[in-house]
């Protein structure tokens, strides 16, 4: 994990969490029903936690359903194919390239906050700390990240302002937003709303959540070879 430096002190915060609704499994079973897995040995035949497995199947990467008692089972076929993209993308790349994580928190104690578990997760994680909007949309700008983590600050520039810049330029299409707010949805609706695609938890950030999304955003990055 590398992290570069900042010239101030602060850090996001928390956890807890509001989020768009997950993709519905699939109520019937595909024809390989038999060849499943539970969500748990997906993970470990993976190297994840139950968490990514869970955000992978939301995001249409792994085949899922539900059995009449409600326990998830994963598609071994397409738990085998997701093994065999990842293994195809890093023969033909660096697969060291860390994801570039950018986390725009205003607060000192809260930037320590997202600093102390994000560094302690051994991810393959290059996590950028910025201390307010304008300092996010410069770094935004020199690194690309791949995910970019904020709350909603109001100064100087407005927090929703700087995502709808952000998505206003082609480059950073592929930039997961992840907004973490103590505001419901009806008061970021009022503001204008969150670009389409982003991620909305509400204060305080649940951890566990926040680190099953990064494992699988690296994990897609890997397999995409980007």
């Amino acid at each position: 994990m590398s992290r570069s430096p900042i010239p101030n002190d602060r850090t996001p915060g928390a956890a807890g969490a509001s989020s768009p609704a997950a993709a519905p499994a699939p109520a019937e079973p595909p024809d390989d029903a038999l060849a499943v897995c539970s969500t748990s040995a997906a993970a470990r035949l993976l190297g994840v936690s139950s968490t990514t497995v869970q955000i992978m199947v939301e995001r249409g990467e792994l085949r899922a359903w539900k059995t009449r008692g409600g326990h998830r089972r994963i598609s071994l076929a397409s738990l085998q194919a997701l093994r065999d993209a990842r293994v195809r993308a890093a023969s033909g790349r660096d697969s060291r390239a860390p994801l570039v994580v950018l986390v725009v928190e205003d607060d000192p104690a809260q930037r320590r906050l997202h600093d102390a578990p994000i560094t302690g997760w051994a991810l393959p994680v290059h996590l950028l700390l910025a201390v307010d909007t304008i300092d996010a949309l410069l770094l935004a700008g020199r690194h690309r990240p791949d995910v970019l983590v904020t709350d909603l600050p109001t100064r100087p520039v407005d927090g929703l302002e700087m995502l709808r810049r952000l998505r206003a330029r082609a480059e950073f299409d592929a930039t997961a937003l992840v907004i973490v707010s103590a505001l419901d949805d009806a008061q970021i609706a009022a503001r204008g709303g969150l670009p389409e695609g982003a991620v909305h938890y509400r204060k305080p950030i649940p951890f566990d959540t926040l680190r099953g999304f990064l494992e699988a955003s690296a994990l897609r990055k890997r397999r995409d070879g980007a």
